[in-house]
């Protein structure tokens, strides 16, 4: 080009533009074998796996639990709470013993003793271990039984006011019995 006919100089300013981003194709498929090569492994893999590791007598206690053998359940659990004063499974230890206190015993007296029991685990559970869902279980039962407790006071209380007033009609009648006799007689 001549000296006139310069070609005009353009400014760019900022970055120079990006080119649209090419398309990525995914890689071809990878041939699978028809069939896999047998790999021997070794029988701790083929066996069941291990059952956690728990405390013998927590064990003992969760198997004498579920077959319904609370008196047995008892023993484990205590002895557990016992021997194992800081592991995971407390809590739960503390919420079964709570119940299989409750449903032990068949006789009013053991009945009476193993509530008092089962009441103070629960509380015992919700002391230490606030944050915990049995905690919340323990809680719900405790007002369940203080419920029951009340009903039988009120039962007792009404049935002392009806033998009360049972007494004090048979009085009255007898009263007016004599009076009716009395006046016959005149």
């Amino acid at each position: 080009m001549g000296a006139c006919h310069k070609a005009p100089v353009r400014t760019v300013t900022g970055p120079p533009p990006t080119p649209p981003p090419m398309p990525v194709s995914p890689p071809p498929p990878v041939p699978l074998p028809s069939t896999w090569p047998e790999l021997p492994l070794p029988p701790s893999v083929l066996s069941a796996p291990p059952e956690p590791l728990l405390p013998k007598n927590y064990r003992d206690g969760e198997t004498s639990f579920q077959t319904g053998k609370y008196a047995d359940a008892i023993r484990s659990y205590e002895k557990y709470l016992l021997e194992d004063p800081v592991t995971q499974y407390r809590d739960v230890a503390m919420f079964k013993l709570g119940l299989a206190n409750t449903l032990a015993c068949a006789s009013a007296e053991c009945r009476a003793r193993s509530l008092e029991k089962s009441q103070e685990q629960f509380k015992r559970l919700v002391s230490l271990f606030p944050k915990s869902p049995y905690s919340t279980e323990a809680r719900f039962i405790l007002s369940l039984q203080n419920d029951i407790e009340k009903m039988k006071t009120d039962a007792k209380s009404r049935e002392e006011k009806i033998k009360k007033l049972t007494d004090e009609l048979e009085r009255l009648k007898k009263i007016d019995l004599e009076r009716q006799t009395s006046r016959t007689k005149k």
